[in-house]
């Protein structure tokens, strides 16, 4: 009879071994925090004069119900239905906590509406990091897709752009698969507007899916260091840019050493931590039906992420 060994582990295969100096007791409030959140309704107070702001000088129908509510009634949204926020929210009248309640279809309309963005840093030196992911259009099952469904699944691509040093989300691209920009141009477009708004970014990093002339020209243009895995076909310009200058140091100190140099694995935390956090609370699946209401629901679970963190840490 055969007998199967177990495979040695190579020693030093994954570097030194990790040492984990989190505040496990400050993190475990912080995740009891981030429940609070859900209802958390002090701005009610201010239900009136937020109505009132948001009202001046609009024309057609005033809001009837503030910004702040339907927020709140999107992060419900990350678990129940429409119908489900409805009953939630009537059930928070009932008891007092808010003045009065809005139909689904309210709910939906102006859910739908959010237009939602990521704060970006006002101080310090940023690290920035960029990675995409895939998210399901529709959550049916497989077995349900090769029955009823379309020959092809389309899904939808999410690339986030993150500070790896705080993990908090800078910016986030939704598209179909295959019909939106690429994470380079997401990469490009986000470390501009950041230059333009005064971010000071003193490094990107990023897979080999961004070893792309255009990248590497913006960040020499602007003197920022690169963390990019050149691809393995990489070709020298010649003409001593930043980017032959990566070429260069890959092929002469190897990749674990090149890797350690650029602090290359400091980009997992800020991208695959989040698209882990993220799909483990909310799922990776979006239930709207709509193309456009199922992009911003995608990106919306991210948006529900990051201000859940932010609240906790504040």
């Amino acid at each position: 009879m055969a007998v199967f060994m177990k495979p040695k582990r190579q020693e030093g295969r994954w570097g030194r071994k990790f040492v984990d100096k989190r505040d496990w007791a400050e993190y475990n409030e912080e995740l009891v925090v981030r429940g609070e959140f859900l209802l958390d309704c002090g701005w009610a107070g201010a239900w009136d004069k937020e109505l009132a702001a948001m009202n001046g000088g609009k024309r057609g129908s005033p809001f009837a119900f503030p910004e702040s509510l339907i927020k709140l009634q999107s992060v419900w949204h990350q678990w129940i239905d429409y119908r489900g926020v409805e009953g939630v929210t009537r059930k928070l009248e009932k008891q007092g906590t808010l003045p009065k309640h809005n139909d689904f279809s309210t709910i939906n309309r102006r859910v739908n509406k959010l237009d939602v963005g990521f704060q970006l840093p006002r101080s310090g030196n940023v690290s920035v990091v960029c990675d995409g992911t895939g998210m399901k259009l529709e959550n049916g099952g497989e077995h349900r897709a090769k029955l009823y469904g379309k020959k092809k699944r389309r899904y939808i691509k999410v690339t986030i752009v993150a500070n790896a040093k705080t993990r908090k989300l800078l910016d986030c691209d939704v598209s179909i698969e295959g019909e939106g920009p690429s994470e380079p141009k997401v990469a490009k477009r986000s470390i501009k507007s950041m230059l333009k708004h005064g971010v000071s970014i003193e490094k990107f990093g990023g897979d080999g899916a961004f070893d792309d002339i255009g990248l590497f020209a913006l960040l020499e243009k602007n003197g920022i260091a690169p963390a990019i895995k050149p691809r393995k076909n990489a070709k020298l310009s010649g003409d001593g840019t930043l980017r032959d200058k990566e070429i260069l140091a890959m092929k002469k100190l190897g990749y674990k050493k090149w890797a350690k140099e650029r602090h290359y694995g400091d980009r997992w935390p800020g991208t695959e931590g989040i698209f882990s956090a993220v799909k483990r609370k909310f799922g990776e699946c979006v239930r709207a039906h709509n193309i456009e209401n199922a992009l911003k629901e995608a990106k919306m679970k991210f948006w529900v992420y990051e201000s859940m963190c932010g609240y906790a840490k504040a």
